[in-house]
């Protein structure tokens, strides 16, 4: 979900106020070592910041507000682990705003397409976008791998299904709560007035974090940083 409208002063505050330090943290603890030997994850850290970007631009937009799109940061949590999926999620939003303003500019112009430009708004579609999701789906790969449960089914449907399923719901209670709090009134009544495309998100939203998980962990496990095959695969009896 990304908003059109500038956020008011303390809604843009607010999201300053939670969004840095995130960045901060993501990027001391980031795995870079891990990164920077493997060719193979260079090339998979760039290609989740054009694909996020790329599938965030396909989405609803409502009474030029706000812009419904597939999330796809319980899958990027799964396969980079929270720290990377943080940080790439904050390219994707740079890069999907310049994607944005290029279209607009082929339409109405660069000086209107700039006009509608409205840095402010990213903090806060960093911490909607970005940082719930992924928060919350470390928190079920948290869960599912403290139970230690043998069965890779359960990573693979407990987090990438029905994980991502649950972060469109709390996207938008989180949403709600941001708007209400910060006394942004045009958002809030937007977002509660259009619950209901939350809820056809939910199926769509995990089908598409499911499928590419299964892809992933089938066909390139060594490439998911979250999926313990000696947990889910190997027998430690």
């Amino acid at each position: 979900m990304n908003f059109l409208l500038a956020p008011n002063t303390l809604l843009f505050w607010l999201s300053i106020t939670l969004c840095v330090p995130l960045i901060i943290i993501a990027s001391i603890f980031a795995p870079w070592r891990l990164v920077m030997a493997s060719q193979q994850r260079h090339h998979l850290l760039m290609a989740s910041v054009v694909a996020l970007s790329l599938f965030w631009l396909f989405g609803v937009t409502v009474k030029n507000a706000v812009i419904f799109h597939p999330l796809l940061m319980t899958v990027t949590t799964m396969v980079l682990g929270w720290s990377l999926a943080q940080l790439v999620g904050l390219a994707a939003l740079v890069l999907l705003a310049v994607f944005q303003t290029a279209f607009r500019s082929a339409l109405v112009g660069w000086d209107m397409a700039y006009s509608q430009f409205h840095p402010s708004a990213i903090p806060l579609d960093f911490c909607l976008n970005v940082a719930v999701p992924a928060t919350w789906a470390w928190c079920v790969i948290s869960v599912v791998n403290y139970g230690r449960f043998k069965n890779p089914f359960i990573y693979i449907l407990g987090v990438g299904f029905f994980g991502a399923m649950g972060s469109c719901l709390l996207v938008d209670v989180v949403a709600l709560g941001f708007c209400y709090f910060a006394g942004s009134q045009a958002h809030w009544v937007i977002i509660q007035d259009h619950f209901w495309l939350f809820l056809l998100m939910t199926f769509p939203e995990g089908f598409i974090n499911g499928t590419i998980a299964t892809a992933f962990t089938v066909f390139l496990p060594d490439l998911v940083k979250t999926y313990k095959e000696s947990w889910f695969v190997q027998d430690k009896n």
